[in-house]
Formats: structure tokens, sequence, C-alpha cells
């Protein structure tokens, strides 16, 4: 049965401060359910909404969303039939009151002082949205960290913002590392005609409305891996980041000229990704995958001299670049054996 967002009674603030509000999507996470909204729940900054959207999980996650809204006033729940990721978070951002809106993805969980720590540096900056980075979390119960530049404090206009979202190491496309001021998403949602990758419009449409961004690279989110790993998302493999990533190189080249190199880069790098994918899924020879990399091989040819003029690329991705140039099929063999040997790496 869903609930009507708008029905839904508003609760006081307790506290004279701006309110948060933490949209958690769940679906079919009850194993770690408890950790993520607990992480939320504990919080050093009070004044949240946390709004636990039921997106018609079948297991036990809407008894244990319920349970903590009867724990906690704070905890708001919406129960509705299954539409998908998107449909969650943009139930979520209909139901959201607060001055600031921050994403949990419901099989992850966060450092206690998160929403502290990004909201301190944004009103210190003046900024529009906050950004953490995040910290490899893997079914053995290990921490990693290795695939961050660490040490890192920004203060970015929208065009620095655009060099950095598309360079390896610091802050990303997903939702959930951003603290982001409520007026930015006006009209802005996630687009709900697609089963993956749905964070990529939506955090550029994001970036190209802020005036000011503000980064540090401590890591306070906790990436859970056993479900976002290349080696487990090849079942719904897409070209909808791709795309994406696409039309963000046309508005870069428009709007943000001198981030244009590091925009062609992190586009390709999205393309590789998904190849990546494509390999680990054996679908290579299909059609759509065949074009998919001819235009993949042409786009390289086209923008690797600037590319490599202007971005600061370590010598073994440069050379995975030239490979997949110059002949696929040696790239989609080293590529596996290099997966054997790095099973935990997603590119």
């Amino acid at each position: 049965m869903s609930t009507n967002p708008s029905a839904m009674p508003e609760k006081t603030r307790t506290e004279d401060l701006p309110l948060i509000s933490v949209i958690v999507p769940v679906y079919k996470v009850e194993r770690y359910l408890d950790r993520c909204i607990q992480s939320i729940v504990d919080q050093t900054y009070r004044n949240l909404e946390i709004i636990l959207v039921d997106d018609g999980s079948p297991d036990r996650c809407p008894q244990i969303c319920d349970s903590f809204a009867q724990k906690d006033d704070r905890v708001f729940v919406i129960h509705k039939h299954n539409g998908g990721l998107s449909s969650a978070r943009n139930a979520g951002l209909e139901r959201a009151r607060g001055d600031f809106i921050g994403f949990v993805d419901s099989d992850d969980y966060i450092a206690s002082d998160m929403y502290e720590s990004m909201l301190t540096n944004l009103q210190k900056e003046d900024a529009d949205i906050a950004f953490t980075s995040s910290a490899h979390v893997y079914e053995d119960g290990s921490i990693s960290t290795k695939h961050l530049v660490q040490g890192q404090y920004l203060v970015l206009n929208t065009e620095e913002a655009f060099k950095y979202i598309n360079l390896p190491g610091y802050f990303g496309i997903a939702a959930w590392d951003k603290l982001v001021k409520k007026e930015l998403l006006n009209e802005i949602c996630f687009p709900e005609n697609v089963t993956r990758d749905e964070d990529y419009g939506f955090s550029y449409k994001l970036l190209d409305r802020a005036r000011k961004i503000v980064y540090d690279s401590t890591p306070k989110y906790y990436y859970r891996q056993s479900q976002g790993t290349l080696s487990n998302a090849v079942s719904s493999v897409s070209s909808f980041a791709a795309d994406q990533a696409l039309e963000m190189v046309d508005l870069v080249r428009k709007k943000y000229p001198n981030a244009l190199p590091f925009a062609l880069y992190g586009c390709l790098l999205v393309m590789m990704g998904i190849w990546d994918q494509v390999i680990v899924a054996n679908n290579t020879e299909l059609p759509n995958w065949k074009l998919f990399r001819k235009q993949m091989i042409s786009y390289i040819v086209n923008n690797q001299n600037i590319i490599f003029s202007s971005v600061q690329i370590g010598k073994i991705r440069k050379i995975q670049i030239l490979l997949l140039k110059k002949s696929p099929a040696v790239y989609k063999t080293v590529f596996k054996f290099y997966k054997k040997l790095h099973p935990r790496r997603i590119g």
C-alpha cells in the first residue's frame, strides 16, 4: 500500500538549526538495513528528517523501517509499490522538507559526524554543495581507501568542479556523497526510465546549477561493494551513463571550456567502464555492443590528443587506452586476466 507523502503529518523541529532531509531508498537489504539506519540515527548533527522509502521490498525491510519510525520521531517511512531506485528517491524528494538534502543507499553506512562535517564545510565556504569521499567496504569486513587522493580540501567554482568530478580519486557522480541546498533541486529528479546509472544526469545538472562547491576527502561514507562491484552488475549493462556523459561533454564545451579536456577524459572512462562490464558479461559480440565498441574507438581517435596533452594520466591507464584503440581483442584478453588477479577492482 502506498503512502501519500503530502498527507504525512509534519514533525516539529527540535532545534533552531537547518533541517537536513536524508533520503534512503530501501529494497531487499534486510541484512544491512539496521546498520545503515542506525548510522543515520546516531549522527552528531541531530536536526534531521530521515525518510525511509520502502520500494515494495519483499523481505523484512518494511518492518525494520517501521520499527525505527516507532522509536525515533525524526524517522518517516513511505511504503510504495516497487518502481526502482529512481522512483524511490523521487518519492523521498517529494516528501523532503529540509533546507538541505542528502542520500544514503540502504546497504551502506556513514560516519557519525558525516552530516555535521559536510554542513560545517558548506556553511563555512558559503557553498551550494558539499562533497565527502567514500571508503570501500568488502564482504570480509575489510575497508579500503586506496582509490582516493588523500588530504584534499577544495573550494571550487562550477568549471573547476567539472574538472575534478571527471578525475578518479576525488568526488564522483553518486547521489550519496553530497549534501545539497534544497533550492538547487527545483525541477531536478532522477530518471525513472532506466534500470541503472541514474546518478549521472542528476549530478551533472546539480553541478551546472551550483555557484560554489566544497570537497573534503576525509572518508565519511562507507560504500559496500557486495552489490555494486563490476562482477555483480553485469546483468543490466547499459549505455545510459555514456549517453549522459556525452551530454555533459557538450555542456562543458559550451559553458565551461577550460574543463573540456577533463570532461572528455571522464566521458572516456565511463565508456571504458561500460565496456569492461560488457566483457565480464561475455556480450562483446552482440550487435549493439559491437556498435558501441566502434563508437568508443572513434571517440578515442578523435579526443586522444587533447586528453593526453592536458590531463595528467598514469602510464598504465595510457597503455590501457591505446591498447583498446589498437586491438579490442587483446584488450579483452588482458582485462579478463587482470580481473582474475584483482577481482575487487571495478576498473
